[in-house]
């Protein structure tokens, strides 16, 4: 194999969580007792462009078409969206003949932000969630996005101004027909944006759930520069933002178009000095997230062994990386507890745990429940509290740890 950004050949193999389904690959009561196709799970590091990627691709037509993931559910999400839109609108100067792409639109909810502007839009989601778009009046093309796509777009709207890709990036099997397809649809003046799981959050925070297939990259700064100056195409901008547990956001132009920010280079350097660039420091990273899965183990086991029940708080992509790799069945987890409705009823790849409405943690006020969206626990432990949960929560994340 070698890598999909510089095509070095010699990379690294650091991690490995063994074959699982994919993650949103969630089951029906009807399909519990047929076979599932499981994968392998392993991350390399490249040493030539500093990128991480898994070593094994799924097909996008398994990992999308049927997908159950709706970014409206995800208060933390709409929140960093409506502030993005307002950021571009106003440094950007959006206008109203402008047009606004998103890549990877889901349920259309970043491209609403722009309707107060009167700015068009137009959303690209290849999953079954464009329908949910589509009925809220967001124009949304059904279909993946290639270096063919814009063909289609410029002929009916134009050039855009601005397209975003909000963690959808890291998704895209071939990357290289994807930034082909970005520069052909941008206006001469126009941005590209992109916000991704910065791999430098993962590794500090230990957020390794968040390796699953859909991932297929994991981005830190410097393979990024690298990618788009192949385009002819320059980072005039980055910032690292909360998101899913620390992402990164880029702003790209086609070449000496924006000046170049300072924080590029403290970007840069924060990656370097971390050793972000070396592949010890993902060696030494995986030996942690053995240790890690010991722990959460430990843990689960010994609440169970004291006679006491475990839920689990939602139902992430991520959180079946968490179940499937530490091994936790419904013997010791007995259900999780979901607000959307496109999850509740199923049941988790791999570990078969259902899906129920949150209402029954608060009915059933279970001892322990385990937070699977810890990357939002700010604002969900105090909502749940609120709400009438008094049991404790178990968040996995940095370090398994109780919250009372």
């Amino acid at each position: 194999m070698k890598c999909s950004i510089c095509n070095y050949q010699n990379l690294c193999n650091f991690l490995t969580l063994g074959h699982q389904p994919p993650s949103n690959s969630f089951l029906r009561f009807e399909g519990l007792n047929k076979p599932e196709t499981y994968y392998p799970l392993d991350v390399y590091y490249c040493e030539n462009c500093g990128l991480v990627q898994l070593g094994y691709e799924v097909k996008p037509e398994i990992l999308f078409r049927n997908y159950v993931y709706s970014t409206q559910t995800n208060k933390s999400l709409i929140k960093n969206f409506a502030e993005l839109v307002d950021k571009i609108v106003a440094r950007f100067k959006l206008a109203g003949k402008d047009l606004a792409v998103d890549i990877g639109s889901n349920d259309g909810t970043l491209l609403k932000g722009y309707l107060k502007y009167n700015i068009r839009i137009l959303g690209i989601e290849p999953s079954n969630v464009a329908e949910i778009a589509i009925k809220n009046s967001v124009p949304t093309m059904k279909e993946f996005f290639n270096r063919d796509t814009p063909m289609k777009i410029v002929k009916k709207y134009g050039k855009a101004k601005v397209v975003t890709a909000t963690n959808v990036f890291a998704h895209v099997k071939d990357i290289m027909s994807s930034v082909e397809g970005v520069k052909k649809l941008l206006s001469d003046d126009g941005i590209f944006i992109c916000e991704s799981h910065h791999i430098l959050s993962l590794v500090t925070g230990m957020q390794w759930d968040s390796i699953y297939h859909e991932h297929l990259r994991y981005y830190s700064l410097k393979p990024l520069i690298y990618l788009f100056k192949l385009f002819n195409m320059d980072i005039f901008d980055a910032e690292k933002i909360t998101t899913h547990g620390g992402s990164i956001r880029i702003y790209v132009c086609k070449k000496n178009m924006y000046p170049n920010s300072d924080n590029i280079a403290k970007i840069l350097k924060e990656e370097e000095s971390y050793g972000l660039y070396n592949k010890e420091t993902f060696h030494e990273f995986a030996q942690k997230v053995k240790a890690h899965k010991i722990k959460i183990q430990e843990m689960l086991i010994g609440i169970k062994k004291e006679g006491k029940k475990i839920a689990g708080i939602g139902a992430p992509a991520k959180g079946n990386t968490l179940l499937n790799y530490c091994n936790i069945t419904p013997d010791i987890m007995e259900y999780l507890v979901e607000r959307s409705n496109l999850k509740i009823g199923l049941y988790t790849p791999g570990m078969h745990i259902s899906i129920v409405d949150e209402k029954q943690l608060f009915d059933e006020q279970p001892d322990y429940a385990l937070l699977l969206s810890w990357n939002i626990a700010e604002e969900l432990i105090p909502k749940i509290k609120k709400l009438g949960y008094k049991g404790k929560i178990i968040v996995p994340v940095p370090w398994p740890h109780i919250v009372d």
